[in-house]
């Protein structure tokens, strides 16, 4: 009878094991509790999605017993290089560890390893890549929040002049630009052509040269979409530091604090969730592989509004209605 019993138990679990992998492409195997989190090389300190990467790390594991490691490479060449080597880092199917990867910048080289992850489990965040067993990225829609920014922002001006201050013309903030776009023209405003800090990721660390475009700007704008991540510092103390009233919306972390009467908001994509999810779920031995997109409908976005320059109000749900909606019509 006890036999019989263990049978039927094992074959019950072998049931839901394949129902898992089929539908969830989970993977079960044992882990080595060492997570390894590969940042770009800006390092901590940005006000923005670095800081708040680190930050889901950090939140993590006062809940699970880990060991991490920060890699903070000294440029985007040897952060590819240290992507190149994760084959080769300690660890094989039995004994593995997660590796985060913070950036889109960073696609290119995972692509290279063609699902060769030595044993390790990898999680991409904010990019898209190849999908192999051992490897789990996940995308953040960002038209709805940016929507919502854009029509709450140029409500407060009548005939609201906006423009958006990118660190470079880069595909994955084009979506971005797209929302904000529409929300400000909804709102009654109009948007003059993205100004470009630079031609690449260093872009992302340039507050002097942001500050002095901002300072160029702010004349003939009302609001700024800061796309700038670490550099948004110096757009905010420009307009913070302007003679009239000017508005700046953030990004990737609640920047209102940089200058509480000029930030509306910022739009933010809720990455500590995932990051909690997926380690949470590797302390348990299991790994979720596959190609991620996350929205505000999935209440994985907002835009999270500064009160002090828009009120206490919750956003009317009839606004994130019309965000989701645009945002369905943007992506088809």
């Amino acid at each position: 009878m006890k036999i019989g019993i263990s049978i039927c138990v094992v074959l019950s679990l072998l049931i839901v094991l394949n129902s898992c992998q089929k539908e969830d492409e989970f993977e079960l195997f044992t882990p080595n509790l060492v997570v390894n989190v590969l940042l770009p090389s800006e390092g901590l300190g940005d006000r923005s999605f670095i800081d708040v990467v680190y930050k889901g790390v950090e939140e993590a594991t006062k809940d699970f017993n880990f060991s991490v490691n920060y890699i903070i490479p000294e440029s985007l060449e040897k952060g590819e290089e240290w992507i190149k080597n994760i084959p080769r880092l300690p660890g094989n199917a039995e004994s593995a560890s997660m590796i985060i990867i913070a950036g889109s910048q960073f696609v290119k080289a995972v692509n290279t390893l063609n699902g060769n992850y030595g044993g390790h489990k990898v999680l991409l965040l904010a990019g898209t890549t190849e999908q192999y067993a051992g490897m789990a990225s996940i995308v953040y829609r960002s038209y709805a929040p940016s929507y919502i920014g854009g029509y709450l922002s140029a409500k407060l001006v009548p005939g609201c002049r906006a423009t958006v201050i990118a660190a470079f013309d880069a595909s994955f903030l084009t979506e971005y630009q797209s929302g904000f776009k529409q929300g400000v023209i909804d709102a009654g405003g109009t948007v003059s052509p993205t100004q470009f800090l630079s031609s690449g990721f260093e872009g992302f660390d340039m507050s002097d040269s942001a500050y002095s475009l901002t300072e160029s700007l702010l004349p003939s704008h009302d609001l700024i979409f800061a796309l700038a991540t670490g550099s948004n510092l110096g757009i905010i103390n420009a307009a913070r530091n302007y003679k009239q009233k000017r508005y700046v919306i953030g990004v990737d972390a609640d920047q209102s604090w940089m200058g509480l009467t000029v930030v509306t908001g910022s739009v933010v994509a809720l990455f500590e969730i995932d990051i909690y999810e997926y380690i949470s779920r590797y302390s348990e031995g299991m790994f979720k592989s596959g190609s991620f997109t996350m929205s505000m409908e999935d209440r994985k976005t907002e835009f999270l509004i500064n009160k002090i320059v828009l009120g206490s109000a919750a956003i009317p749900q009839s606004l994130i209605d019309t965000a989701v909606k645009k945002e369905k019509e943007y992506s088809k």
